[in-house]
């Protein structure tokens, strides 16, 4: 895992190797904590059956003579809207690959109807743009506009590696670990019989994940997560390369501007397992040695779950040095990919896919 905050590479990579991913992931809680927001741009949608199928025939061979599949061919949107915890609306679409289009020299991407990009506002501030329009099941449809403000972020424009080339690396820009986020979703019913408007406002995060690897073959197991404390923002991943002796653990915490990136002692407690066997812990604890940070998670509530997935509102507690502690609500996700490489859970995988802007999924 090597990490950086970057805006100048919060670009597309284009990279053409099979298995290889890229993603644009954006979330916020709403100032009430009431509503949370993911939205995720993919392209190499390493939750696909039809990429997973392709690669996995590549890679053993059985696609000698063809090229490599491509993740610009397999690009997909996912929305999640969550109210008290529970989803309010949920899509996850991929797309031909005509309907992707992303740019090499700049921060933008469009999927379909759906399109970010990095803009300057009135006071030239940092913003990302994100309009969305994708249909829903029973025939409603979804369209949102949304913006990004970056508060901090760029943090380490100068030491970025990321276009190094290696293949034995996932790169993971903190972009802009904490924005102001406000704008409006709407929910229209079929036939545009009616519409439900509501305003979005609170804090959000935003960040850029790409490997040239198929992630079923490279990663065993990858938890992470973020929150909003008033005096800073805490980012931490747990990262699990296939067959490694150790797992890495990392605590980010931003404050004043400045990206703090250290070491972990983890520790966690009370393991569950969700309805499909997921095991995860329920409680967590970072610590770096030296500097006394202390980074308390309780996964209080699954949000979204599946058999190699699980997303939590959570929450979160932040000791420092000086013995101050807050608390805040946070995102966390965990992801044991092993599974997508399994060929006789892909019919399931696809009925919670909906295709393009034609249809949405056969499940929520």
């Amino acid at each position: 895992m090597r990490a950086s905050s970057n805006i100048a590479d919060d670009v597309w990579h284009a990279d053409p190797e099979a298995g290889a991913y890229e993603w644009w992931y954006f979330d916020a809680i709403s100032d009430d904590g009431r509503d949370t927001l993911v939205i995720i741009f993919l392209a190499g949608f390493l939750f696909s059956p039809a990429y997973n199928r392709a690669v996995r025939r590549h890679l053993r061979g059985g696609t000698a003579r063809r090229a490599a599949p491509r993740p610009a061919d397999f690009p997909a949107i996912s929305i999640c809207h969550y109210r008290d915890g529970r989803p309010r609306l949920r899509v996850v679409a991929e797309y031909d690959p005509q309907s992707f289009a992303a740019s090499i020299d700049r921060p933008a991407c469009r999927i379909g109807r759906n399109s970010f990009e990095l803009r300057a506002d009135e006071h030239g501030n940092n913003c990302y743009v994100l309009s969305l329009a994708q249909p829903l099941r029973r025939g409603r449809a979804l369209e949102a506009e949304l913006v990004w403000r970056v508060i901090e972020g760029d943090l380490l424009p100068t030491q970025n590696q990321s276009r190094v080339e290696d293949a034995g690396a996932h790169d993971w820009n903190l972009v802009a670990p904490r924005c102001d986020v406000a704008g409006t979703i709407s929910v229209i019913e079929k036939g545009g019989g009616g519409r439900f408007v509501q305003r979005f406002a609170g804090l959000g995060y935003h960040d850029h994940n790409r490997d040239r690897r198929w992630i079923p073959r490279a990663v065993d197991s990858w938890q992470w997560g973020r929150a909003h404390f008033p005096s800073a923002t805490a980012v931490f991943y747990r990262f699990g390369e296939k067959d490694a002796a150790v797992l890495a653990s990392r605590l980010f915490t931003v404050s004043n501007n400045a990206l703090d990136i250290r070491q972990a002692d983890l520790q966690e407690s009370d393991r569950r397992r969700n309805i499909f066997g997921l095991s995860y812990p329920r409680q967590m604890r970072f610590e770096t040695p030296g500097a006394r940070t202390i980074l308390t998670v309780n996964q209080k509530k699954v949000i979204d779950s599946s058999f190699f997935y699980l997303r939590f509102l959570s929450e979160a507690m932040l000791e420092t040095e000086d013995g101050r502690q807050e608390r805040a609500l946070a995102i966390t996700e965990h992801l044991a990919p092993r599974a997508l490489a399994w060929p006789a859970l892909w019919w399931l995988i696809n009925m919670r896919i909906g295709k393009a802007d034609r249809r949405a999924s056969f499940l929520p």
